[in-house]
């Protein structure tokens, strides 16, 4: 197995905004090729906050002002939300006693207490962001929604909803434990008298001290919200200071604190070695290697991911080590290294049945093989990347590798196979209910279409994409389809 570094002189050639992706699970990030991030990131889709206007109450009838709110033991909150404004502080300290009172495991306590902790971060600055603050709040609430759906053995909004019904309230962004507002309060039914009372604080403090030496007893791993069989891990190391610099250094690089990320990072990596934790040892250094990757101090970075894939026993971190190494050579054009690399992903891939992970490498070393022409070699490994993600029986992935096949199809002047990857990828999009993701398809083939001449053709793929555009109500891009129909 390849696994090494190679000691180059690669900072002053960095391409800017060149970077692939980190190997994740997420087969939509696959055709976007985003900027790279922490593969362990949990952020969950945010797009899926319902409209405050259809809202509606547990059975069923509209309730645009969410005055009751309903908890799995039938009981209903008295929160009357159409009153004065509520500090952030009290939300957040509330979400927490909230997600103790109902008896939340551990693990779905520290992946809640890890989004808190990020919009609590952001509600403590001068000018708090008010959409990062909501969108942690809402990753929270469908943590602990799914929690209740799973032990109900029914579909749960209850958290969601309070937190939905706050956001149409006068909230201050800027955090001020101090101020209290009674009519705010989350009640819980009492256990003895079944009347509705605000949850006490000191039996909060009492439940968080009983939580936080369950903590120490066990080491939990949090699954993202993927469908796919390998789901990404944050692992919640089981030592209380490799635990808290690990979660610190995540803070802080959610944030672009690079300094004091690295700082924490270091401070885990330590601490996990000295106590022989070797997978957390591993993940610090994976992450830290993302921090000095996304400040383009490459070296630093490859220094890190090395480490990191010899420190850890777990396949999958390996081939995301290899990955982002891999990355690193591919976008300052060292083939062989970046080659190396590849292949070592996909060997640890493959031991972990990671086929997600295996499709994204193939289709990158397909990539590299466009950029030089050699079409022989783009239609070999694109080939076998098709064949694994057909295996995933995953349309988003499929229509993912499809769709990056014929773009690299197009670089090497294969229009004909390209314009075939785009009505496929259009098909399996179309499969997966992803109207947004067909009109791409559209209209990177329409772009073909006029390359040979077809003109009726081109603009009726674009038509065919604005349309879909307007589906998926993304204007903008339904507007921009239109100024390119014009121009035909």
């Amino acid at each position: 197995m390849y696994n090494s570094i190679y000691p180059i002189q690669i900072k002053p050639y960095v391409p800017p905004q060149t970077k692939k992706g980190a190997v994740q699970n997420n087969e939509d990030e696959q055709e976007a090729q985003q900027s790279k991030r922490s593969s362990y990131d949990v952020n969950r889709d945010k797009s899926n906050r319902p409209d405050s206007n259809n809202a509606t109450n547990p059975d069923g009838r509209r309730n645009a002002s969410y005055t009751h709110q309903q908890f799995p033991n039938g009981q209903k909150t008295t929160i009357d939300y159409s009153k004065s404004k509520v500090n952030i502080a009290q939300i957040l300290t509330d979400f927490k006693n909230t997600a103790i009172a109902i008896g939340s495991p551990p693990n779905i306590i520290q992946e809640v207490e890890q989004y808190l902790s990020l919009a609590e971060t952001q509600s403590l600055k001068n000018e708090p962001n008010k959409k990062i603050i909501q969108s942690n709040l809402k990753n929270a609430s469908n943590v602990l929604d799914e929690f209740i759906s799973k032990t109900l053995n029914k579909k749960s909004k209850v958290v969601e909803n309070w937190i939905d019904a706050l956001f149409l309230q006068q909230v201050d962004y800027k955090s001020d434990p101090e101020t209290i507002n009674p009519d705010f309060l989350v009640k819980l039914p009492d256990k003895n008298t079944g009347d509705m009372k605000p949850i006490s604080t000191s039996l909060s403090q009492k439940a968080e001290e009983k939580q936080a030496v369950e903590n120490k007893t066990a080491t939990v791993e949090i699954e993202a919200p993927d469908e796919e069989k390998h789901k990404s891990n944050v692992y919640i190391p089981q030592n209380e200071q490799v635990r808290k610099a690990f979660i610190q250094g995540k803070k802080y690089s959610a944030i672009n604190e690079t300094e004091k990320a690295i700082s924490a990072f270091k401070s885990a990596i330590d601490n996990a070695h000295l106590i022989g934790d070797n997978k957390a040892e591993g993940m610090a250094c994976y992450e830290l290697g993302v921090v000095y990757d996304n400040d383009d101090n490459l070296e630093e970075a490859l220094k890190y991911y090395n480490q990191a894939h010899r420190a850890t026993d777990d396949n999958n971190l390996k081939a995301k080590a290899y990955y982002s190494m891999a990355q690193i050579y591919d976008d300052v054009v060292y083939f062989e290294p970046a080659m190396n690399h590849y292949f070592a992903a996909i060997s640890y891939a493959g031991e972990a049945e990671n086929l997600n992970a295996q499709t994204k490498v193939l289709a990158n070393i397909g990539d590299m093989y466009a950029e030089r022409y050699d079409a022989d070699k783009t239609h070999e490994f694109y080939s076998v990347a098709k064949n694994i993600a057909l295996e995933t029986k995953n349309n988003k992935t499929m229509g993912a590798i499809w769709s990056r096949s014929g773009d690299s199809m197009t670089v090497i002047n294969d229009k004909v196979n390209a314009l075939r990857d785009y009505k496929a990828s259009a098909q399996f999009y179309k499969d997966a209910e992803s109207p947004s993701k067909m009109a791409r398809n559209y209209e990177k083939a329409s772009i073909v279409m006029l390359e040979i001449g077809n003109k009726e053709k081109s603009r009726s793929l674009l038509e065919k994409a604005q349309k879909l555009a307007i589906k998926a109500n993304d204007m903008d891009y339904a507007e921009k389809i239109a100024g390119q129909i014009n121009m035909i």
